[in-house]
């Protein structure tokens, strides 16, 4: 049974439809500070790089740091 672990840092935003849009980063720098993490937020905000389904992000909703651990518990291999 192998063990993996895992980290990912979401940022979510809301939209100019008024919904959400998250963007997921695989593997966040350890000691990454509240204040990086909104400063590249409202970057992403102000530059309006991306347009998502739901329109453009316009404001800033939530970070987090995501770490989860799998177990398989089985495996044909």
């Amino acid at each position: 049974m192998a063990i993996t672990t895992s980290k990912v840092l979401r940022l979510t935003f809301l939209t100019s439809l008024g919904k959400t849009a998250t963007f997921t980063i695989p593997n966040p720098r350890p000691g990454l500070t509240r204040s990086e993490v909104e400063d590249v937020m409202d970057t992403l905000i102000a530059k309006n790089i991306f347009l998502t389904n739901s329109g453009e992000i316009v404001a800033k909703r939530d970070a987090r740091i995501i770490d989860t651990t799998t177990e398989d518990l089985y495996d044909p291999e």
